[in-house]
């Protein structure tokens, strides 16, 4: 067994890659590396070929950075201080949301901190979703809407954030059929 140093910057990002209880550094860097080795080899002769993103080919964001442009995306894989949320823009938001309501309640103070329209009571018009467990409908929204409203939420709540998603490839995408991650690491509540 071999000793190795590593930047600090990079334990974390093998730390959010671990799961809990189960995987050692060992484990997630033996992971890493057969994710490189399975990458194309051979790349075809066709010079507009660009090879599947790899784990090795994230892109890395945190919530503090601005956020890139969603457009195209679809959500990977969520999870809200440490629990999966089911993987879709709009159903994170939505359970962001239901979070906030059972935590504070204050509908106003949502309107403020929220850039997504919410309404009280129940709304079926103009795209609203009712939550009737909260009392309250939100206006659905296109990738880069929720994920500013789930940040937002997110970074007031003091929750923990963890985001995988991918660009579609698409010409109009960002990043055609790139993956990225982003973070938020829990924190104490805005006041």
């Amino acid at each position: 067994m071999r000793t190795i140093e590593i930047q600090e910057s990079t334990f974390k990002r093998l730390q959010q890659h671990a799961r809990p209880l189960v995987d050692t550094a060992d484990t997630v860097i033996a992971r890493a590396l057969d994710a490189l080795a399975s990458t194309v080899q051979n790349v075809p002769d066709d010079p507009t070929f660009e090879p599947p993103a790899t784990p090795t080919d994230t892109m890395w964001f945190t919530a503090d950075d601005p956020l890139p442009d969603l457009k195209h995306t679809r959500l990977l894989a969520a999870r809200v201080n440490g629990r999966t949320v089911k993987a879709n823009w709009n159903n994170l938001l939505r359970h962001l949301l239901l979070i906030w309501m059972e935590k504070s309640g204050d509908l106003d103070e949502l309107r403020r901190r929220c850039p997504v329209n919410v309404a009280a009571g129940a709304r079926d018009d103009a795209g609203y979703v009712h939550l009737p467990q909260a009392g309250i409908s939100y206006q659905g929204a296109n990738a880069n809407a929720a994920a500013t409203g789930t940040v937002a939420l997110a970074k007031d709540l003091g929750a923990a954030l963890d985001l995988d998603f991918q660009w579609r490839p698409k010409p109009q995408a960002k990043h055609p059929g790139r993956r990225a991650r982003l973070s938020l690491a829990p924190s104490a509540t805005r006041d």
